[in-house]
């Protein structure tokens, strides 16, 4: 494909991005939570805010700052319970890609599973995505 041809079509996906209707239908969404350890039943459950009525959440990302003894974040709420798994046991970190849907009215939640925490760790959960208008 030639630079022309490129360069034509950057022009009309900016467009389309860009344009007005767009900007006003889609909506930036990021919420945080935290929970400290120990939790009951050694599951620590952070609630997100709810989705608007007439809004659909498209959520896109989830980032963690995990204790020591943490291996995985449930993402729950959407109808599937999505696991997000900590690639690396040396470090306290999640991010990763993730694509869920959540309906109006449903509310995200992260289910972090805190087995022997010791006592007192932070479990500090961000997800990241927009809001659509519900179809």
């Amino acid at each position: 494909m030639n630079r022309v041809a490129v360069g034509l079509i950057g022009l009309g996906l900016a467009g389309l991005l860009g344009s007005r209707a767009n900007a006003q239908t889609v909506e930036p969404y990021q919420a945080t939570g935290a929970k400290n350890t120990p939790c009951a039943n050694n599951q620590c459950i952070i609630p997100f805010p709810p989705v608007p009525q007439g809004k659909r959440l498209v959520l896109t990302s989830v980032s963690a700052q995990l204790g020591t003894n943490v291996a995985t974040v449930v993402l729950e709420g959407s109808g599937v319970s999505y696991f997000v798994p900590r690639l690396a046991q040396t470090n306290g970190f999640v991010a990763q890609p993730v694509t869920l849907y959540y309906g109006p009215g449903a509310t995200p939640t992260a289910r972090i599973f805190s087995g022997n925490t010791p006592a007192s760790e932070s479990q500090i959960v961000t997800i990241v995505g927009h809001l659509v208008p519900a179809q």
